[in-house]
């Protein structure tokens, strides 16, 4: 079987997290790329040996991306996951998911027009 390609949108302290819990401990998932908008960040996932995107729309045009990880600021979660769900992507978001119920909800139904996977990370899970 062949292995899920991530990206990460975010890589700050819960992306870098994402990267190197995922790397460890998950091998079916091949965590490939960073779009951050701190050059200090991407910076830092270059020296990890990571992919870098100059977008978050190079990003979700990346055909051979199948899983993008939400860890951004909450308020950005909504329109993030959207943009990638409708991009044909899985997309597994940090908590809180969103900032309301109304918001998580207009996550849900784009997940159901498109047929991806949407969830919500929990990071006692791979403990």
């Amino acid at each position: 079987m062949a292995k899920l390609r991530q990206a990460i949108v975010g890589f700050g302290g819960m992306g870098g997290w994402h990267a190197e819990s995922v790397r460890a401990k998950v091998p079916e998932i091949e965590v490939y790329g960073v779009y951050d908008i701190r050059p200090e960040a991407m910076e830092a996932a270059r020296a990890k040996g990571l992919h870098t995107y100059d977008s978050l729309d190079s990003l979700l045009a990346d055909e051979t991306i199948d899983l993008v990880t939400i860890a951004v600021p909450n308020n950005f979660h909504k329109s993030i996951a959207i943009a990638a769900l409708r991009a044909g992507k899985n997309v597994v978001c940090e908590k809180p998911v969103t900032l309301n119920a109304a918001e998580l909800e207009e996550i849900i139904a784009v997940r159901d027009e498109t047929g991806k996977v949407f969830s919500v990370h929990q990071n006692r899970r791979w403990d």
